[in-house]
């Protein structure tokens, strides 16, 4: 595995479209035995877009990242203030995610150093992404829920680092 220097940036209005094939690419690879096909559909890259739109829009306490590796969008991260009651003045890490080819070499880790996260919660049955948190020392904390990810049911752990 070799590590790899990406260039680490806030999102931009530029970046949506690109950041909305991503998101679409990664969720169809990662969540097609717990999304339906026809919701997995339904995230297109254009719809994934003009989410991405609201969220670089959105400003304030939320903040979106990008990782950029040779002027390319490779990676991406987004937190904001924690949604439990309780955790609101945390910052949560609402999602980061890695474009297949550039995952293991050290992008993740970079992204999750610059956003500052004090947690974030994991689909309990993606054990890559549990072994790549604990390895940046964020652990289950005994709490888990019942959440839902466009209608599909989807139990989830909570990771605090």
């Amino acid at each position: 595995m070799k590590r790899m220097a990406a260039e680490i940036r806030r999102a931009e209005p530029a970046d949506v479209e690109t950041l909305g094939a991503l998101h679409s690419g990664c969720w169809r690879e990662l969540y097609p035995t717990v999304l339906p096909a026809a919701v997995l559909d339904e995230l297109s890259p254009a719809m994934m877009s003009g989410l991405w739109a609201k969220f670089v829009a959105r400003g304030g306490a939320y903040e979106q990242y990008v990782a950029e590796v040779d002027g390319a969008v490779v990676a991406f991260a987004g937190i904001g203030p924690g949604r439990e009651p309780g955790y609101e003045e945390a910052v949560e890490l609402y999602f980061l995610y890695v474009h297949p080819e550039y995952r293991r070499k050290g992008i993740a880790r970079q992204l999750l150093k610059t956003v500052q996260a004090h947690y974030t919660w994991l689909w309990a049955g993606n054990r890559p992404a549990q072994q790549f948190y604990k390895k940046a020392k964020f652990y289950p904390d005994s709490v888990a829920r019942e959440g839902s990810l466009f209608g599909a049911p989807l139990e989830e752990e909570r990771f605090s680092g």
